[in-house]
């Protein structure tokens, strides 16, 4: 195909609905990868196509058919699938597809994690409060999301633990006060706020000592969980 100058080519190994065996599905597309990677097959080394929206051709409601497209997607998905032909648009389902396909490729070894930095929210101004969080993506996206619901106008120092969270960062040393020492300084948070008070979470609250000594900022200990973030400020915030 190659000497015919054809190069954009995709293998169909053939999708079979539920009743006619997902199984044959299955190791058709495991056998082409272990054929062109193992055995060194490289006619069979081309891009696979998958058609989950054969389940359609069953019987079953629409929320029945849908759901299993979703399963026969995310098992292709894990069998090396590189096309997938879908009917269904219900969000639901292409949401469960896709984080999957994120997730999927992702090296387990190494944290996912967010860009360290200053963040703002709101309308903050050099009044506004200081909280800090890590970079594992997990605990940023969660805090930036509650900031976001409930409305506040604040700075957000996120520091660079190797996307690793407080908890975990704390007990293995990526996050200490000279961590928070050198995200200050990196950052420029002493020229975007006139007061010198920072909240950590609370998990890091074995740290407050150690980051006033390094910092020079007053450390108050914010809740363990962000989802109180709004009433703690409410509580313990005054502008300074």
């Amino acid at each position: 195909m190659r000497s015919a100058g054809v190069t954009n080519i995709v293998l169909d190994p053939g999708t079979y609905p539920y009743s006619a065996g997902v199984g044959s599905t299955i190791r058709n597309f495991t056998k082409l990868r272990i054929a062109a990677i193992e055995n060194g097959q490289e006619i069979v080394g081309y891009p696979l196509m998958g058609v989950p929206a054969v389940v359609w051709m069953e019987g079953g409601d629409e929320a029945e058919r849908s759901l299993r497209e979703v399963m026969l997607t995310s098992a292709l998905i894990g069998r090396y699938a590189d096309l997938l032909l879908l009917k269904t648009m219900e969000p639901w389902a292409h949401l469960a597809v896709l984080t999957l396909r994120q997730n999927l490729y992702t090296d387990p070894r190494k944290p996912v994690a967010a860009e360290p930095g200053l963040k703002e929210y709101g309308s903050p101004d050099r009044a506004s409060p200081l909280l800090l969080t890590t970079n594992f993506a997990l605990t940023f996206y969660t805090v930036e999301s509650d900031i976001q619901i409930a409305n506040l106008s604040c700075y957000l120092l996120v520091v660079d633990t190797g996307g690793i969270g407080v908890q975990s960062s704390v007990a293995g040393g990526q996050l200490d006060a000279s961590k928070v020492a050198s995200a200050i300084e990196k950052y420029g948070v002493k020229g975007r706020i006139d007061h010198r008070t920072l909240i950590i979470p609370g998990m890091a609250a074995r740290l407050k000592g150690d980051i006033e000594d390094a910092t020079g900022f007053e450390v108050l200990v914010g809740p363990p969980d962000s989802s109180s973030i709004q009433t703690f400020l409410e509580k313990k915030w005054k502008r300074q």
